[in-house]
This record gives C-alpha cells, structure tokens and sequence, in this order.
C-alpha cells in the first residue's frame, strides 16, 4: 500500500518519463502531495511549473500549451476545482488538442456522505475525455508506469483509431498530505521510470499471447517463426505451426518462471493462467495496437506497432524448441487418451470435425475446453468475447449465417442455449438460415466448479451456481420447428457432426450431471495427467 507522498512522487515521476515537462499546478489542500512533487522536480531542473490560483485559468494556459505541440498536465484539488477545468477540456477534446488533467481526490468512501470538498470527478468530465484512469487512495502502485504510458499516449492520439484530446487521472490522496522530507532522489527515480519504459533485455524468452481481434487476424505469420504462441480459439494465430496445444496446462510447467517477454495480440480472455502472466512484475508485457483499444489487462504493458514484433520477439530456437516438445507430448497423450464421453473428448471432436463451416462457440466451458484441448493448429472460431457474456449467441450466429450466406454451427452449454431460445423462434415469411445448434447439456453451469466456488458445499453450489433448468429440449425443438438430434456418445457426435445442416437442426449431447466434487476432480485430474505428460517430453530434450 502507498502512502500520499510516494504515490503522487511516482506518478509524476512517470509522466516526466513520458514527455510530460509543463505542469499548471491550481493550489489547494488535497493536492499538497502533488504540490510539494513538483516543486522539488523544479528544483531538480525536470520540469517547467506555472501556478495559478483559478483552475479555469489554469485549464486554458494548459491549452495554449497543447495547442502549439507542449503536452501540459494542469492539476487541481478536491471539490469543485475540476468543474472549472470544463470549458478548457470542451475546447481540447472538440479541437484534438492533448491535455492531462491530474485531479487529487478524497477516499472514495467519502463520495455520497456530503464530506466536505467531496465529488464525483469523473463524472464531472467524463463526456469530454479521450481516456480516464483512477488511483484509488493507498492503493498499489505496480502498475503506475504502465498506466500513466497508456493515458499520455491517448492524450498524443498515438494509437489505432484514437485522435489527440484530454485525458484525466483522477489520484486518491489520505493523510498524511504533506511530506516528511525533500524529495531529493527525483532525477534518479524519473531515470528509473524511463529505464522502465524501455524494457530492454540481453536474453529474451517470449511468448506471443494471442486472443480474439478483428483487425488483427491478417498479421503476417512469418513475424512469428521465431516463438512460441499461447492462442485462444479465436485468434487467427491459432493456425500457426507454432501454436502450442493445452498452453494452460503448460504455463504450469518449469517453462513459465522462465518466460521474461509477452507480446499480446488481440484480447485474451479466457485463462487465470494467462492473466496472471500478463500481471507479473517480472515480465514485460509488450501489446500490439489493435481497434477499439489494446488489451493491457494489468496496466504495464508496451504499445508497438505490427513493425516492431522481430524487435520485440527475437529469435531464440531453444526455446522455441522446448516449447514445441511440451506441445507435442500434451498432444500425443490427449489423442490417445482423451477418448470418452466427457466435456473435453467433446471439445476436441467439434473442433476437428467444424473446420468445414462457421464455428461459434459459446461462453463457459466448452471455450475452454477447446482451448485446453483441441488439436493444433486449426482455424479460429467465432465468440462473443469481448465481455464474455453468455446472452445471444445463438442470435450471434444467425447473423453470422445472414451475413456469409453459409450453413453455421453454434456450440454452447444448456444454459447460454436457454438465455437466447427467442432466436430459434422463426419470423414468419422469412428464409430460414441453415444452423447447427450443439447443445451441450450438463445440467446447467458446470464451469463454476472448475472455479473456488467448487470447492464449497454441493447444496449451495447447485442451488446458486449450477442452477440447472428444466426444460424438454426435444419438445422445444418441435415447438419452433427445428430438427432434432439426440447425442449420447463421441461415435453420435462424429455422425451429426459429420453433416452439413439444412435449415436449423438442434443436436443434443446429453452429458448429464456429474455432482460438483466429482466433476471438479476428473477435470483436475486430466489436467494433471496432461502436465505429467509434458513434463516428460521437456525432460527428454534437457
């Protein structure tokens, strides 16, 4: 946890690091840390500062400053100070001129009790910024740098899709307000933030981490001969030669302390594993631009262009190598052995037995099983991922089969099927689309208990996680005038999934339930006999 003096001297550190050199700085109490910040950067010859007593004043010299090329920070206290900033930031946002607002704040838990000098800065000027980002009172401070980068490239306009304006951090501040001692070590730590934003290495061992983007499914693969890639089922990369199968699993594995580079394509968002690689304070996490905005989950990532990617990545064949061998012992113990009736056999039979067609594949667990799973490479499929929700997918993919003009499978469990059954009710008068519709029942959301929540109490578990649902799907499928299908083993599953549908076709892979313990151990098990297997073939190459 930081305390005020730290936070508002890294923050400001950061921002000299990335080209910030002109503060208007507005006087008043909770900006005392800021305060005190940037009159000992003056005097250490960082920065130019310019104070004035009335922030509408303040917000203007900021855009005069912008105007000709001076990206300038104007800073403000609590209260009413930010809302006299409005008329500047209006003209900057409407005009593309960059201008940081770096407002200090009371605790969020004094918002709504009428504590004095206590607003809603946000909201204040929210409808007229390019980017806002929040520092909560004491909070962590890990991914200052990385945050700080992301809003003063916004403020440039410098990437994909954006135009220079005004951003706004918005900085908590708690007692005490005012500093114990100078702050004399200002040049080294502004050094230190810069050495950080370089992030420069002698050995580097990359991964590319790959999730879902449309704009970027066309990079050249040859960027990627040299490494590794860790692809979700909706990345394009996933039909690399280079994509590792069950890379969950192998982020499990000794290979994983020694990754020291990430490179992110698209949005990943499927994996805690991943997550947590992303968030590591001992990785650089470099991001390819990418429309609407770049995946920095963790708030330390890099922005690079398609151009930069050999720079960034490297060329270390070892690695790749011992990568490679990991990701064929995964594969040769899942085809011999991932053979039943079970969420992953049937994972990995609708990914190799779809690649005729348009795959949609639904939130939960069948994604992840593909991911877990499936052979590679392979094409990449269609998923609502940007927030991961489970509603509409089947309507998702009624517009995908509108839009192609092809026959289209959707797969997805019994409870996103049962969000989204209005879109099986046929318009009349209208051509009916050719759809697939795999409906994987396992009584409802058995995800949560590959989660914490599966360790808990099954009573409780079943009534407020799995919540299963009682429906006749067969019924159903008559009542909207669907074909319908039933699947009771991989042999069924591989005969429809072998035929192209004509009109709209319900296949149910009627899975059954599998109490939470048990569900939860078979799959901890699978995945610790897969990691077993590839700790042997990463044996066999040292």
């Amino acid at each position: 946890m930081a305390d005020s003096t730290t936070t508002a001297r890294t923050i400001i550190s950061h921002l000299i690091a990335n080209g910030v050199r002109t503060f208007v700085l507005c006087p008043g109490s909770r900006s005392a840390p800021f305060a005190y910040a940037l009159y000992d950067a003056e005097q250490a010859g960082l920065i130019r500062l310019h104070v004035e007593t009335d922030e509408r004043v303040g917000g203007f010299v900021a855009l005069g400053a912008g105007s000709v090329g001076e990206l300038t920070a104007v800073v403000t206290t609590s209260g009413s100070a930010v809302a006299n900033l409005h008329p500047a930031v209006e003209e900057a946002y409407y005009g593309g001129i960059p201008l940081i607002v770096l407002s200090s704040d009371r605790p969020h838990h004094m918002r709504g009790v009428r504590a004095s000098q206590t607003t809603d800065h946000r909201a204040v000027l929210a409808g007229s910024m390019r980017d806002f980002r929040e520092f909560p009172a004491g909070g962590l401070l890990a991914n200052a740098g990385g945050l700080v980068r992301r809003i003063v490239g916004s403020a440039q306009g410098r990437f994909r899709g954006t135009v220079p304006g005004p951003v706004h951090i918005n900085v908590g501040f708690v007692e005490p307000l005012m500093p114990d001692s100078s702050w004399d070590t200002a040049a080294s730590d502004v050094a230190q933030a810069q050495r950080e934003s370089a992030k420069e290495r002698a050995d580097v061992r990359a991964v590319v981490v790959a999730g879902s983007s449309r704009y970027l499914r066309n990079l050249d693969f040859a960027l990627f001969d040299a490494v590794p890639i860790l692809a979700e089922p909706t990345s394009g990369l996933r039909q690399h030669p280079n994509a590792v199968v069950a890379h969950p699993i192998m982020l499990s594995t000794q290979l994983r302390g020694q990754i020291n580079r990430v490179l992110v394509v698209g949005h990943p968002t499927l994996t805690r594993e991943v997550s947590a690689l992303l968030a590591d304070e001992h990785v650089d996490v470099f991001i390819v631009d990418d429309l609407p905005a770049y995946a920095d989950v963790a708030g330390q990532g890099r922005v690079v262009d398609a151009a930069d990617i050999p720079a960034v990545l490297g060329e270390n064949h070892n690695w790749l190598a011992a990568w490679q061998a990991g990701s064929a012992a995964a594969e040769n113990y899942i085809r011999q052995h991932v053979t039943d009736f079970s969420y992953a056999g049937i994972g990995r039979e609708i990914s190799r037995l779809s690649t005729h067609l348009p795959l949609i594949v639904g939130a939960s667990s069948i994604i992840r099983e593909i991911n877990l799973y499936a052979a590679l490479p392979a094409p990449p499929v269609y998923a609502n991922r940007a927030l991961a929700g489970i509603d509409g997918t089947m309507s998702s993919a009624l517009g995908i089969g509108l839009a192609t003009g092809k026959p289209v499978r959707v797969v997805l469990g019994d409870l996103t099927f049962v969000h989204d059954l209005g879109a099986l009710v046929h318009t009349a008068h209208q051509r009916s689309l050719d759809l697939d519709v795999v409906v994987i029942d396992d009584g409802g959301g058995s995800i949560f208990a590959t989660l914490e929540y599966g360790t808990g109490h099954q009573a409780v578990y079943d009534r407020v996680f799995r919540t299963a649902k009682e429906l006749d799907i067969e019924a159903f499928a008559q009542a909207v005038g669907a074909s319908y299908q039933p699947v009771d083993s991989l042999a069924q599953l591989r005969q429809a999934l072998g035929q192209l549908p004509v009109g709209v076709r319900i296949v149910h892979v009627r899975l059954g339930y599998t109490a939470m313990d048990e569900d939860r151990a078979l799959r901890s098990q699978l995945r610790q006999h897969v990691l077993h297997a590839v700790h042997l073939g990463l044996n066999d190459i040292q």
